[in-house]
């Protein structure tokens, strides 16, 4: 990424933190250019045209008949994408996908670790920018929003989540937005790397402008 564009997404993301909820990801998806992958996919979409994220988009997806996922085109999302709708965030990285299985899809979003929750088991594990990072991620993926999902290279975890990136419909990748808003380390565990570039790039550029927990931590 050149320097003049990381610099002009910097900003744009900057202008995010001086709104407030739904209508701070709006901005978001506005404002931010589009950010090429070297497989041709869109990082950050447009929303140009566009409403909420629930609502239909002009994807025109074909059914790959061989493994059942999805190619679309339009709206720089890459094909290999399954469909899925949102019915839970549990925390920051973590939420739950229905895909039309007849189990809901526990999801560890890829390449990134957010601050955790206190829970019952854990009333003391509470940390720092934990419950905004989980307000941030609700705000992107508000239940019954209709999602793309991308698989890299290792579907699941250890404890059996599905491993993903989630795209909303105006092609805006989740996992890179909540690390570019700070809300959000960038974490790469296995062979999942894809977009590992372009995730501790954002990582850096949150930290160094104070974004999110890098200034409030």
């Amino acid at each position: 990424m050149s320097a003049p564009h990381k610099r002009s997404r910097l900003v744009s993301v900057i202008i995010v933190l001086a709104l407030v909820g739904g209508a701070a990801i709006a901005a978001y998806s506005s404002a931010t250019s589009p950010e090429s992958h070297s497989d041709g996919a869109s990082l950050v979409g447009s929303t140009e045209g566009s409403g909420s994220a629930s609502e239909s988009s002009s994807t025109d997806p074909d059914i790959d008949a061989e493994n059942g996922t999805e190619n679309v085109t339009g709206n720089d999302i890459p094909s290999g994408v399954f469909a899925a709708t949102v019915t839970y965030v549990h925390d920051g990285d973590t939420l739950y996908l229905d895909n039309g299985s007849a189990e809901e899809l526990k999801v560890r979003l890829i390449g990134l670790d957010t601050p955790e929750l206190a829970s019952q088991q854990r009333p003391d594990a509470e940390e720092c920018y934990g419950v905004e990072a989980r307000e941030l991620l609700r705000d992107f993926l508000p239940e019954g929003t209709d999602v793309w999902a991308l698989e890299d290279r290792e579907p699941e975890d250890r404890y059996g989540r599905s491993l993903l990136y989630v795209y909303l419909q105006d092609g805006t990748l989740v996992n890179l937005a909540m690390v570019e808003l700070g809300a959000a380390e960038a974490l790469k565990v296995g062979l999942n790397d894809r977009f590992w570039p372009e995730l501790r790039d954002a990582e850096d550029d949150a930290y160094a402008a104070k974004l999110g927990m890098w200034g409030s931590c």
